[in-house]
């Protein structure tokens, strides 16, 4: 059976506007949700998931783990879950906050090893949706993930692709983060240098504009390249 719906990457008021307009043919829209993005500004997960709700379309999730960066967070963190339920793996915490919504029907998660497979099934096939507490704890973990995250980039590449300069954007602002969450211990300066000596520098940037037309998480991509540049550069 075919059925009728889109991706979206933008507001809950352009959402809203597409579903007052053609919503009648509308059977599903898929969005980014996870609880790290929940009340973010630029995705607006929240919001976006309401407007479904408001308008009676299921949801499909996407970038349930945020392209693994909900897999790979600080200790502190991982303390905090595993204080919860040791039992469970990071990943779940993520897979299961999403699941837990009214009205998700299916939860993309992007898996590449089987052990990944086989951690997927171990609390899907019998699945129990988080609990009040558990849903604050994650609000708890993203508030830690947050503060400790200078660029929320998920390493999607599309900025990538559609760069003339071919910066390698993702890689970079990855060893920006780095930098900021461990200090000199990351090697990160070091990296970019290696870096920078086949691939364009972040100041070979040349303001297009072209890769912030193309990122999920509307990033002022531009102006993290100069930021990254005198931290990298000068």
């Amino acid at each position: 059976m075919k059925k009728l719906g889109f991706s979206f990457h933008d507001t809950a008021e352009f959402l809203e506007k597409i579903l007052l307009e053609i919503g009648e043919d509308i059977e599903f829209v898929q969005l980014q949700i996870n609880y790290l993005d929940w009340e973010s500004d630029s995705v607006q997960s929240r919001k976006c998931y309401e407007v479904c709700q408001k308008y009676h379309k299921p949801v499909i999730v996407m970038e349930p783990i945020k392209g693994g960066k909900l897999v790979n967070i600080p200790q502190a963190g991982i303390d905090l879950l595993k204080a919860q339920d040791e039992k469970m793996s990071v990943a779940s915490w993520a897979i299961r906050f999403a699941s837990s919504l009214d009205d998700v029907f299916m939860v993309l998660s992007g898996m590449s090893t089987w052990e990944q497979l086989e951690d997927n099934l171990s609390y899907m096939e019998d699945f129990k949706p988080l609990t009040k507490e558990e849903i604050e704890t994650t609000f708890k973990v993203a508030k830690i993930i947050n503060d400790t995250t200078a660029i929320a980039c998920t390493a999607c590449n599309y900025c990538k692709e559609n760069c003339p300069m071919q910066i390698q954007i993702p890689e970079i602002f990855e060893l920006y983060n780095n930098e900021k969450r461990f200090g000199m211990a990351s090697g990160s300066k070091k990296k970019y240098q290696d870096m920078i000596k086949t691939h364009a520098k972040a100041s070979d940037c040349i303001e297009c504009r072209s890769c912030e037309g193309h990122c999920p998480q509307h990033l002022t991509i531009v102006d993290y390249l100069k930021t990254v540049a005198k931290t990298f550069e000068d």
